[in-house]
Order: C-alpha cells, then sequence, then structure tokens
C-alpha cells in the first residue's frame, strides 16, 4: 500500500517527520521509517509465512498511528487525492476528505 501516491501521502501526514527507508534482508525487503523528532521508529517485514510483521518502538507507536490514519481513510471508501482537504491554522494541521 506505500507504493500507492494516496495512502503514502496519508501516511505522511499521520507522521510528517518520519523517512523511509528500505533494506534488502535475506531475500525479501524491510520497510523502515523512522522519526528522529520524536525518536521512533517501526520496521515492516513479512516473515517466513509472507505475513506482513511490524516492529516499533520509542516515545510513540509510529506505525500505530499510521495505521489509524489509513484506516479512518479506507472506512470512508479510499477517497481519491482529489478528495483530500488539508486544513492548515497556526495551531495545527488536519486532513480530511469529501
Amino acid at each position: 500500500m506505500l507504493e500507492d501516491w494516496t495512502p503514502r501521502f496519508i501516511a505522511q501526514f499521520a507522521a510528517p517527520h518520519a523517512q523511509r527507508l528500505t533494506l534488502p534482508r535475506d531475500g525479501g525487503i524491510d520497510h523502515v521509517l523512522i522519526d528522529v523528532d520524536t525518536q521512533t521508529w517501526a520496521c515492516l517485514f513479512q516473515d517466513s509465512d509472507e505475513r506482513w510483521m511490524v516492529r516499533q518502538a520509542g516515545h510513540t507507536r509510529l506505525w500505530d498511528s499510521i495505521t489509524d490514519q489509513i484506516m479512518a481513510w479506507r472506512a470512508a471508501g479510499e477517497p481519491a487525492a482529489d478528495r483530500l482537504r488539508l486544513h492548515v491554522d497556526p495551531g495545527r494541521q488536519c486532513l480530511t476528505w469529501d
């Protein structure tokens, strides 16, 4: 899902300072998200049974935040990028869709 532009944008909004790395390991690819500002990280990988697994650590649950945002987008019917609205006020940002 993180290869598609719209869910990747939504994931980035949930973790705006996170950087994504892909690292080869044991014939597969680990997808690593690191947020230096919050000192958090998450690593997504496939286990030997091809199931996606996640490990995460730090002050906040980085992957949980991303998952929550993606699940809300999915529950809304996965609206296309042209239906996303970013609202910015001096004290906060909010991503909505119509």
